[in-house]
C-alpha cells in the first residue's frame, strides 16, 4: 500500500485512475477544485486548490508526504513550476499526463521530421531537458492557452523535467475514448451524424492516428505511479486509426451506413471529424512495450466502443463530468 496524490480525478480516466488505484489497495488523495462531486465517498482524502492559482497547491499540500502524485491538470510551464515547488522532495515520483498533441508536426519544430524516426512519433524525438520554457508568456489567458495547447505541454514537460526535486514520469497519451464518461464528445459526433443522416466530413484522404482506451490510459498511469520508470512513455495502442475506422465501427453496431465526403481544405468544417488528419499523426507504443506494459489494440476494442455508443440513447450522456 502506497500514498498517492491525484490532482484532478474526478472524471474520465481520470476517475478510472482513482478506481483502479483504491481497488489495489493504495491510499488515494485528490486535489481538485471542489466543483465536480466524486463517487469515491469515504475512500479518499481531499484537498482544495486550483492549481493554476499560484500559491493554492502549496498551501494544500503543505506538510504532506506522497509516494507518488499523478498530475492530470498540468497545461503550462507555469502549472509545472508550481507543482514543482509545492511537493519539492515530499514525493517520491511525478507522474505528468501529457499528450500526443506535443509531437504536432503544425507547432513542434525539433527534429520530429527527422528521417530516422519512420512515421509513428518515438519520445526521443522530444527531450524535455533541452527543450526552452518562458514562465512570461500569457498562459493565463484562456484563448492563448486554447490555440497553444501543444506548446502548453510541451513546456509544461520541460519546466517539470528542469524543476522536480523526484523522478518524473511524462506519459504522453494518444486521444482517449471510452465506453461512458466521454464529455469530449468526439465518439458520440459520429453516433449522431450517422443516426441522422447527416454527412460526416474528412480531410482528403485522411491520415492515421493513436488512440487509446480510456482504462488502458488509467491503468498505465496507476502502473507508472507504483513503478520506478522514468522518461517519456508513449500511451498509445499499438496500432493505428482512421476516421473510416472510426465510422466503420458505428456502422458496424447501427447497420446504417454512413456518408463520408473528404475535402482538400476542410478546416472549419462542423461536419469535420474530430479523428480525421491531414496526414498520418501516430506515435509509437515500442517503449512501452519495452518497460512491460502493453496496450489493447484499436482492432479489439474499438467495436465494444460502438455498440456501447449505439445503445445509448440519451446523448446527455457523453457529458458526463
Amino acid at each position: 500500500m502506497v500514498d498517492i496524490c491525484v490532482i484532478g480525478g474526478t472524471r474520465y480516466f481520470g476517475k478510472l485512475l482513482v478506481r483502479r488505484l483504491l481497488a489495489a489497495g493504495h491510499r488515494v488523495t485528490l486535489v481538485t477544485r471542489g466543483r465536480t462531486p466524486d463517487p469515491f465517498g469515504d475512500s479518499v482524502r481531499r484537498l482544495r486548490a486550483d492549481v493554476n492559482r499560484p500559491g493554492e497547491l502549496a498551501e494544500a499540500v503543505a506538510g504532506e508526504r506522497f509516494d507518488a502524485v499523478v498530475h492530470q491538470m498540468c497545461y503550462t510551464p507555469n502549472a509545472a513550476v508550481e507543482a514543482c515547488e509545492a511537493f519539492g522532495d515530499r514525493a517520491g515520483k511525478l507522474v505528468l499526463t501529457s499528450t500526443i498533441e506535443v509531437y504536432n508536426r503544425d507547432t513542434f519544430r525539433g527534429p520530429v521530421a527527422a528521417p530516422e524516426f519512420g512515421a509513428l512519433a518515438r519520445e526521443e524525438e522530444l527531450d524535455p531537458a533541452g527543450y526552452p520554457y518562458d514562465l512570461t508568456l500569457p498562459w493565463q489567458d484562456d484563448d492563448y492557452l486554447e490555440a497553444n495547447y501543444g506548446e502548453g505541454k510541451r513546456q509544461a514537460e520541460a519546466a517539470v523535467t528542469d524543476r522536480a526535486r523526484v523522478p518524473v514520469l511524462l506519459a504522453r497519451v494518444a486521444h482517449v475514448l471510452a465506453e461512458e464518461g466521454d464529455f469530449t464528445g468526439r465518439y458520440r459526433f459520429h453516433v449522431d451524424r450517422i443516426r441522422d443522416g447527416r454527412p460526416i466530413v474528412a480531410h482528403a484522404g485522411p491520415g492515421r492516428t493513436s488512440l487509446v482506451r480510456a482504462e488502458d490510459a488509467a491503468g498505465f498511469l496507476a502502473w507508472a505511479a507504483v513503478n520506478e520508470v522514468t522518461g517519456a512513455v508513449n500511451v498509445a495502442s499499438p496500432d493505428t486509426a482512421d476516421v473510416y475506422d472510426v465510422v466503420a465501427s458505428v456502422e458496424g453496431a447501427t447497420g446504417l451506413t454512413a456518408q463520408v465526403i473528404e475535402k482538400e481544405d476542410p478546416a472549419g468544417d462542423p461536419d469535420l471529424s474530430p479523428f480525421s488528419c491531414p496526414a498520418d499523426f501516430a506515435m509509437s507504443a515500442d517503449r512501452a512495450a519495452s518497460l512491460g506494459y502493453r496496450f489493447t489494440p484499436i482492432a479489439e476494442w474499438l467495436p465494444a466502443l460502438g455498440r456501447a455508443a449505439a445503445a445509448d440513447t440519451d446523448p446527455t450522456t457523453a457529458k458526463e463530468q
